[in-house]
């Protein structure tokens, strides 16, 4: 699906609204040495007669863009900063001073999503960076990564870090067999050539690495070319397994790299996108496809590449992104069931200002004829599945007062005789376990399928496919409840893997079944997974600095004239990237193109601060008026997350701002 720059959604206080669906989105056990690593040798200590440099790669399969690189030293000052990742995803030799063991951090785009990875060098040398050495030095040191980035390196001694890679070793094993990695590859000094799609980096293309804390810090690992979910603690046994896929294990991704660039030469100008040699109809797969939200669904490579073409040319509101580039591409889970591999891959651009923009998500690509060519839609239907934090945060008065909330959003079309959908979790065991049905809700323009909700407010789920009714035509959040309840969702996701299955039903008691493409039943990736409740203030929560508060608290704005918020903010903990700023003078108007919402501004990935032009129409802003900043954006790990700022100072102070 391409992306038309959806608005973000703002949740309100009669349901969550979602956002508009795109269509055309360590380390190191072993420890480095000058001369050479290994675990368990003394460390080289820094002279004053010997420079030492440091240098390496980040990666996560696809190098990391726009990244920028900072080191600190055993007692947690700062040795570099600001040290530019090139488009290779490498980092030029650093000068080292002070005490080992050096914490290193790299943050940037990797796909869609702006992220912080993490190292840790022993001695000179090099030094990668990749979710690998995330997870070395989270069970090394029983602690998020990111925490570990001021002052002394509490856990990272030689033996804490050579245990915790043993354990990642031994748990990747099918993984490094299937790439030709040794079972003693070195996760922080091994060669790792990122982009490259072989060796190291292959691994890194294998299997996606998130960390997280239920209780205590933990990391999850999921396979993209095999099968199984894995989760480790530090000082307990793994969790789960990885297994290898027979045809996974033969599938080559060198030629992802080329199929990108081949891309970016095409859309240098309209005439080159449309060119009947190298044009982007000649890179499609003959079984290329790809939704459109204003429109039928385009078929084929001709159709989709002028479709294509089409978009990338702007107009209709749309920006012009012909002469972009195509980042290096994620991959995503691959799918071996049909005649040709299909795997999952991120859609971002990359404008000649240097702005990054994912343009499509549900993307994918096949192996067809010996050669990597884009699909478009991954699956014969739109499906997407995601996860949604927010937290309220008044701001006016002595007091704050705060709120949290989670969801997973799921976007399910509502297709002609479709009359029912399921979606499933697995547990731990594997065992799935249902989460909620879908139907179409009589009545409406009907573009996707609505929750089955049952209770006497109609606000829980209903799992009971006869009983229970739908609330609107566009109502596709399921709210986890707080504590356990919730928790035992999000859990599942952790120890049984990141996704769901969808299976479609003909009819409305979700027996019969409804097939696409000769198919009824449809693994889909969830974009993220809520943290378990107790976590959820812990999430790093753009956060408006005490001057953009008071200037909120303060906005004023006549009747049918407009004013500038300067809004500015500090993370909480850790970082994200942001997208856009929405204001809201109404909350439960604030939909996108309700009258409640007077302002909204798109942003970098990296931004800290905005400006937004608020013009709220014929009903005059007053200090004391309802306003909201609604401050959006993904965490690393894809979570779309929501931090809205409130001023509501004609309401008694302690409440929350509900209007």
């Amino acid at each position: 699906m391409l992306q038309h720059r959806p608005a973000p959604a703002v949740q309100t206080g009669r349901r969550a609204a979602p956002p508009a669906a795109p269509t055309l989105t360590a380390l190191a056990a072993a420890l480095l040495l000058a001369a050479c690593g290994g675990a368990g040798e003394p460390a080289a200590t820094p002279t004053t007669a010997a420079v030492i440099t440091l240098s390496g790669s980040v990666a996560v399969g696809a190098p990391m863009t726009d990244g920028r690189l900072r080191v600190i030293d055993a007692a947690g000052t700062v040795v570099a900063q600001n040290v530019a990742i090139d488009a290779n995803g490498r980092y030029a030799a650093i000068t080292l001073t002070g005490q080992a063991p050096w914490r290193i951090e790299a943050c940037g785009y990797t796909g869609p999503n702006y992220q912080c990875l993490y190292s840790v060098a022993q001695a000179a040398g090099t030094a990668n960076v990749t979710p690998l050495t995330n997870a070395m030095l989270l069970l090394a040191s029983g602690q998020s990564p990111e925490t570990l980035m001021t002052g002394t390196a509490a856990g990272l001694t030689a033996n804490s870090l050579a245990t915790a890679q043993t354990s990642l070793l031994g748990a990747l094993a099918p993984v490094l067999a299937d790439a030709g990695v040794s079972a003693t590859l070195d996760l922080v000094s091994g060669a790792l050539d990122a982009g490259s799609r072989t060796g190291y980096d292959r691994v890194l293309d294998a299997v996606g690495v998130s960390t997280g804390v239920d209780g205590q810090a933990f990391v999850q690992i999921v396979p993209r070319l095999g099968s199984g979910n894995l989760y480790l603690e530090q000082g307990s046994a793994p969790v789960g397994q990885l297994a290898n896929n027979s045809q996974g294990a033969q599938l080559s991704l060198q030629g992802l790299e080329g199929l990108f660039r081949n891309m970016t030469l095409a859309v240098r100008n309209a005439d080159t996108c449309s060119a009947a040699n190298g044009g982007m109809a000649t890179l499609l797969a003959s079984n290329a496809a790809l939704s459109m939200d204003d429109g039928e669904p385009l078929s084929g490579p001709a159709a989709v590449g002028a479709g294509l073409c089409q978009f990338l040319a702007g107009g209709g509101g749309e920006p012009v992104r012909l002469g972009s580039r195509f980042l290096s591409p994620t991959l995503g889970r691959c799918d071996f069931s049909g005649s040709a591999p299909v795997c999952g891959v991120s859609f971002v651009l990359q404008d000649t200002d240097g702005n990054i923009e994912p343009v499509g998500e549900g993307m994918g690509v096949t192996f067809e004829a010996n050669a990597w060519k884009f699909k478009g839609d991954l699956l014969p239907l739109t499906l997407h599945a995601s996860a949604r934090v927010q937290r309220n945060r008044r701001v006016d008065g002595t007091q704050v007062v705060e709120s949290y909330s989670r969801a997973l959003a799921f976007d399910i079309p509502a297709l002609n005789g479709l009359a029912c959908a399921k979606v499933a979790q697995r547990g731990a065991d594997g065992a799935p376990v249902l989460l909620a049905y879908f139907k179409p809700h009589a009545g409406g323009d009907l573009r996707r399928l609505s929750v089955w909700r049952g209770g006497t407010d109609g606000g829980s789920r209903s799992l009971d496919p006869a009983l229970g009714n739908t609330r609107n035509s566009d109502d596709t959040w399921i709210q986890l409840p707080q504590g356990d309840t919730g928790d035992a969702a999000v859990r599942n996701f952790f120890r049984g893997g990141r996704s769901v299955t969808v299976t479609l039903h003909s009819d409305s008691d979700c027996n019969a079944a409804f097939q696409v493409a000769g198919r009824s039943s449809f693994d889909v990736d969830v974009e993220g997974v809520p943290p378990v409740w107790s976590e959820l203030p812990n999430m790093p929560w753009p956060t408006l600095t005490d001057t953009a508060a008071a200037a909120l608290r303060s906005l004023a704005v006549s009747a049918s004239a407009s004013g500038n918020y300067a809004a500015a903010w500090n993370f909480s903990r850790g970082s994200m990237g942001v997208g856009e700023l929405t204001f809201c003078s109404n909350r439960a108007e604030c939909g996108q193109g309700g009258v409640g919402r007077v302002g909204e501004a798109r942003l970098r990935g990296a931004a800290t601060s905005g400006n937004v032009t608020v013009r709220p129409g014929p009903v005059a802003l007053a200090a004391d008026s309802y306003k909201m900043l609604a401050i959006y954006g993904r965490t690393s790990d894809g979570i779309g997350l929501q931090s809205n700022h409130i001023s509501c100072s004609a309401k008694a102070a302690g409440l929350d701002c509900d209007r």
